[in-house]
């Protein structure tokens, strides 16, 4: 996978549209669930955060060491067992923020051959660091689409678009 320095830029961009689709919600509106078994918004910034964190430790050791074990993180655990509701949302933004905008420039820095380094995970097999970093541009796409759902189902759309 060539990643470009545009895909670097959406990358670090990132967590700024994830600020962007919360902004004016009420901690009620955060926390509330669309349905049993249903992440809230609140839970769905969290795992965001959570899983910048892991992504960023398993390209570093991917780019550090020589082809590291990569553990599965089992997501659905850490928002059901992590008090993920008691957590803040503006420190979990912070985090994307702070993360993405640091490794960010880690990854401008690399020279191509780089984004081939390799780490095995123990679910998903080889798995590539050019490979992780469009996934991960994706990751907060996707989940933005469910905040989008949800915000138009509180009678609160984002700007700009139709509930």
């Amino acid at each position: 996978m060539t990643v470009t320095p545009d895909l670097i830029d959406q990358y670090e961009r990132g967590p700024a549209k994830v600020r962007a689709a919360v902004a004016g919600l009420t901690r009620d509106e955060l926390t509330a669930r669309p349905g049993p078994g249903q992440w809230s918004i609140l839970e769905v910034v969290v795992h965001l955060a959570d899983s910048d964190a892991i992504s960023i430790d398993r390209m570093k050791r991917m780019l550090s060491e020589d082809n590291p074990q990569l553990l599965y993180a089992d997501e659905t655990a850490y928002v059901d067992k992590l008090a993920t509701h008691d957590q803040d949302l503006d420190d979990a933004i912070l985090l994307m923020e702070v993360g993405r905008r640091q490794f960010a420039r880690v990854l401008r820095a690399l020279p191509s051959e780089a984004f081939d380094r390799h780490g095995t995970h123990n679910k998903k097999g080889r798995v590539t660091v050019g490979g992780m970093v469009p996934s991960y541009v994706e990751h907060i796409d996707d989940h933005l689409d469910y905040v989008r759902k949800k915000r138009a189902a509180l009678g609160k759309p984002l700007p700009g678009t139709v509930s």
